[in-house]
């Protein structure tokens, strides 16, 4: 596993959301909580004051009163919210950060000459301050939430703000503008009410002053000076009965008027005017309230939009949705005055008949004083709905300026303690197994990607070879080859002494002469491998010489510090009267020779390599040698390691561990195997950073070469 990946990427995201978590503005929030529908007056004037709102829809028209752009105005203006830079943008934009916009680095000159300056008509001192309200209205209204608790007539106002102080003090100023919004809306009501309940009374007066002077007349038209006391009972019958017919033709009179009052209502085009029946309707009222918040709106908005703005046409249309909405419960309203209308006029109907049918049992007697009668009953009638008008007038004069708002508060908002955004612990909880989460699919998709090879088992599973040796990268300020020297009893030097000992024990009946050392691709280590191998070999008494075959990079000579000057292999194979003794050189350390690369031009390596000459050097060398190792060029790169493969006892195949692509260590050996060459000993990882690989599960023997437990032995 990839630990310190893992590890670095998840403190990289904790740290840097720590920093981003500190930067943030905190935001704190205050609730105020109402009660709607409380009102505690009990007064018989239902016709003039509303009721207590109790239905889901109430409260919900009620909600949106509070979050209106109204209220919402008024709190800014008593709060004085223009001096505050969270609500004015006017004052962000002349921040200290203002010169970070582009735009501020250019004079307004410069801007004209480009055609950058928006040329706008000049506004007055009011156009710019309704024009600033609106737009601290607008962040207002995000800042603000107003809910209802759990089907209650409990709302609660919520309100966001960087002041905590602020946000309480906003809090308890929107509960109590929306509050003195009520009062002020029932005191409007009634004076409505008020003045058309005068107006119904002089007209009553004047009828009530009319029907006693025509029983006046009629008492001297008929010459009855008094109306006698003893009548039988049909003369009762027919007298209550006139007098019901008086008060239904007065209801019936009534009710006409009241329908006439509406259906006007709805000709004129739903103007409310002073309609008791449209007054005392709550719904009309709150819809009326809409639509006078939404017509402002579309006045403001109008200022900045065409008549064709998307926003411009969701107004119209929300304002034709209420105006109807209006009309429908004004027809609804002319509907049921239409209903009593009826009843009035059948129950009318009802008491004449009654009368026409008493008065023929009867016969005429006494008409004239029944005709009294019926006028004193009518001029009675009216009297005593003038004095119900007028009881009703004074009622509602006396409780004029005392009218009570249907909300309380029942909890102001406090001062918040602590901040609402960002939850820091929170946060930093989500970042770190974030970042963790992130850390563990990011090591895992590398893992994935990662193509190199990095275990015995892996190299065995992908590529059907053994590993002969694991060879630790050292950091050492010197060449590994003189390391060794210095060093016998280090992890390098067991390292290679096994890779010997694993050599020697591939066929322990026959010794393995001549040696190949080949990669797939250049920069694997493999010539400081055979370097490595044979100076230790030499070192432990075997003759042994190294041979470079690689004639487009030569290293081992150059490594050594030999004469690159002087005879080698390429003279060996193209002037046959030199000797092989002739051009080897000598390593002072260790004794062991060094067929170098030579001095003769050449046209094609591998045609030299391939000639019987070669196979004679070859020979020879096995002959006077013990070992005779030849680093030999990558295998993808030229075909010099496929031709000199078959002419070898033994071929080590040198990847890097964890970097050389499998496929292209596959390619390779594939190469190899389809030149002929079927004697590869197995594969030689090299450069292991034994810190991962014995942390990890690669096997046993990263254990082994493991500095935390065997590093004082290899030291010692």
């Amino acid at each position: 596993m990839r630990r310190r990946l893992i590890i670095t990427v998840t403190l990289f995201i904790t740290i840097l959301a720590i920093l981003v978590i500190f930067q943030l503005t905190p935001r704190y929030k205050a609730n105020a909580q109402l009660l709607i529908g409380t009102d505690s007056r009990v007064v018989d004037i239902q016709s003039v004051l509303a009721s207590d709102l109790m239905g889901d829809s109430a409260i919900l028209g009620e909600m949106e009163v509070i979050k209106s752009r109204t209220l919402v105005k008024r709190v800014i203006k008593t709060l004085h919210l223009e001096d505050v830079e969270e609500f004015n943008p006017l004052l962000k934009e002349q921040s200290a950060l203002a010169f970070l916009n582009p735009g501020n680095w250019i004079s307004e000159e410069l801007k004209q000459s480009l055609g950058l300056s928006r040329i706008e008509e000049e506004k007055t001192e009011e156009e710019r301050h309704t024009e600033l309200l609106s737009r601290m209205a607008d962040v207002f209204q995000e800042k603000i939430k107003v809910s209802q608790i759990k089907r209650s007539q409990v709302v609660n106002i919520e309100f966001q703000s960087e002041s905590p102080k602020l946000a309480a003090k906003i809090a308890n100023e929107i509960a109590e503008k929306y509050i003195i919004g009520q009062l002020e809306a029932k005191f409007d009501a009634t004076k409505k009410a008020t003045d058309w309940l005068d107006a119904q009374l002089a007209k009553l007066k004047d009828k009530v002053e009319l029907s006693e002077h025509a029983v006046e007349l009629y008492r001297q038209e008929n010459d009855i000076t008094q109306v006698k006391g003893n009548i039988g009972l049909s003369q009762q019958q027919l007298s209550e009965i006139n007098s019901q017919l008086i008060i239904a033709r007065t209801q019936r009179a009534e009710a006409e008027a009241r329908l006439r009052q509406v259906q006007r209502l709805i000709r004129q085009g739903g103007q409310v005017g002073s309609v008791s029946e449209v007054l005392n309707s709550v719904l009309i009222q709150r819809l009326k309230e809409q639509e006078a918040v939404l017509q402002r709106k579309y006045s403001e908005m109008s200022v900045e939009f065409g008549s064709k703005h998307p926003k411009m046409l969701n107004l119209r249309a929300e304002l034709t949705d209420i105006k109807a909405k209006i009309q429908s419960e004004i027809q609804k309203i002319a509907a049921s005055l239409q209903n009593e209308l009826d009843i009035a006029k059948t129950r009318e109907g009802s008491l004449r008949t009654s009368l026409r049918q008493i008065q023929e049992q009867t016969g005429g007697d006494r008409e004239a004083e029944v005709g009294l009668r019926a006028l004193e009953r009518e001029a009675s009638a009216n009297r005593a709905l003038f004095e119900t008008f007028l009881t009703r007038f004074k009622e509602t004069t006396s409780t004029q300026g005392m009218e009570e708002a249907s909300a309380r508060v029942i909890s102001e908002a406090e001062i918040p303690l602590e901040a609402s955004f960002p939850k820091k612990k929170l946060l930093l909880i989500v970042s770190v197994f974030g970042g963790l989460f992130f850390a563990v699919v990011l090591a895992f998709v590398l893992e994935m990607l990662n193509q190199g090879l990095r275990s015995p088992e892996q190299v065995q599973e992908h590529l059907h070879l053994p590993t002969l040796g694991v060879v630790p990268m050292c950091d050492i300020k010197q060449e590994a080859h003189d390391y060794v020297l210095e060093k016998p009893h280090s992890s390098l030097s067991e390292a290679i002494n096994s890779l010997r000992v694993s050599l020697m024990l591939l066929n322990p009946d026959e010794q393995v002469k001549t040696l190949l050392v080949t990669s797939a691709v250049p920069s694997e280590g493999k010539s400081t491998l055979a370097m490595l191998v044979a100076r230790i070999s030499a070192q432990a008494g075997q003759k042994v010489v190294i041979v470079d075959t690689d004639f487009r990079r030569p290293t081992v000579e150059k490594k050594l510090g030999m004469d690159v000057s002087q005879p080698g292999l390429t003279d060996l194979l193209m002037q046959h009267d030199l000797s092989v003794s002739e051009v080897l050189s000598v390593d002072d350390k260790t004794g062991m020779k060094v067929l170098s690369r030579g001095m003769s031009s050449y046209v094609n390596p591998a045609d030299l390599f391939a000639s019987q000459r070669m196979k004679n050097i070859l020979d020879e060398l096995k002959r006077d040698f013990d070992l005779v190792i030849l680093d030999s060029p990558p295998v993808m790169a030229v075909t010099d390691s496929r031709v000199l493969s078959r002419m070898v006892d033994k071929t080590l195949f040198v990847l890097r561990w964890d970097a050389t692509p499998r496929k292209v260590v596959k390619a390779g050996l594939q190469q190899m195997a389809q030149s002929g060459a079927d004697n590869v000993a197995g594969i030689i990882l090299q450069q292991v950073d034994l810190k991962q690989y014995g942390s990890s599960s690669y096997g046993d023997s990263g254990h082994y070469y493991h500095y935390g437990k065997y590093g004082q032995y290899y030291n010692s």
